[in-house]
């Protein structure tokens, strides 16, 4: 039986030109992860088309905005999450916990919105519309698979959590780390080939940063809109330390938290982004 990339005429990933990213030997998905991205990029895509074919003159001159599939009403007391370790969160009732936030940037989605490109089959705004559509919901499910959890798009990003349990805390940043790698596999190796070839467009570059911190959990918002937040200094951290490209970058407190080892296959390297200090994750040759 061909494999995914076979039954739909993908032979090289040289066909499609090679990825930025220094972190293309790290652990890669395995063949079942890859095909349930792959089929996934493909799905959302289609499901993107057909919501463009039937609202996309409309959205021309609007901002495009990602909204959560539910709004709860505010007399509900309790309301679910997506942060990892705690599934629900109650009004006044603030919880402190431990994560490892992980920020995802599409790198230029100002440039992609604004700028025509000749020769492509989406343009400006249905471009970004197919992008994001190809990019989110396949990073979301390599977090989801590492335990992590997405709780916002972020337009041309997304924010996911690890937790942090005290004794666990090296198993915490090799999840973490895994989810990255993954996600930049997700993007380099599979929805860049697969935009490639449906609609011409050239590839996206995406950064991602990882912090470690003590987060305030509650609810946020009034009326019929609420939703849980999570408010620390690891999302500030890890936003500033989005802007790479095909990079994973860590700051300084996930730096001194990881587990060393004389075997270990990572090393850092100093990386500052505005203010805040990181350190680029490579494996070691």
């Amino acid at each position: 039986m061909p494999s995914y990339l076979e039954r739909d005429g993908f032979l090289q990933e040289a066909q499609f030109g090679s990825r930025i990213c220094s972190s293309q030997s790290l652990k890669a998905m395995t063949e079942k992860q890859k095909g349930e991205v792959y089929d996934l990029i493909k799905d959302s895509l289609d499901k993107a088309e057909k919501v463009w074919g039937e609202v996309g003159k409309e959205l021309q001159n609007r901002a495009m905005a990602f909204a959560n599939e539910a709004l709860l009403e505010a007399s509900q007391r309790a309301v679910p999450t997506t942060i990892p370790g705690h599934e629900f969160l109650e009004d006044g009732k603030p919880i402190v916990d431990e994560f490892v936030s992980l920020v995802l940037d599409m790198r230029d989605s100002s440039d992609h919105l604004n700028c025509a490109i000749a020769g492509t089959k989406a343009d400006r705004l249905e471009r970004v519309f197919y992008e994001t559509a190809a990019i989110l919901p396949a990073c979301s499910k390599v977090i989801s698979d590492e335990s992590g959890g997405v709780t916002e798009y972020l337009g041309d990003g997304l924010l996911a959590f690890f937790q942090v349990k005290q004794d666990e805390k090296a198993a915490a940043c090799y999840r973490a780390h895994d989810a990255a790698a993954g996600c930049m596999e997700a993007v380099y190796d599979f929805a860049n080939p697969i935009l490639k070839e449906r609609y011409n467009l050239p590839k996206v570059d995406i950064g991602i940063g990882m912090s470690i911190s003590k987060a305030v959990l509650t609810i946020s918002g009034q009326a019929n809109f609420v939703k849980p937040v999570a408010f620390g200094k690891c999302v500030y951290h890890a936003t500033k330390l989005s802007k790479g490209r095909g990079e994973i970058i860590v700051d300084e407190a996930l730096h001194l938290t990881w587990p060393k080892s004389d075997t270990g296959r990572l090393q850092f390297f100093a990386r500052t982004m505005g203010s805040v200090k990181g350190y680029l994750l490579q494996e070691k040759k």
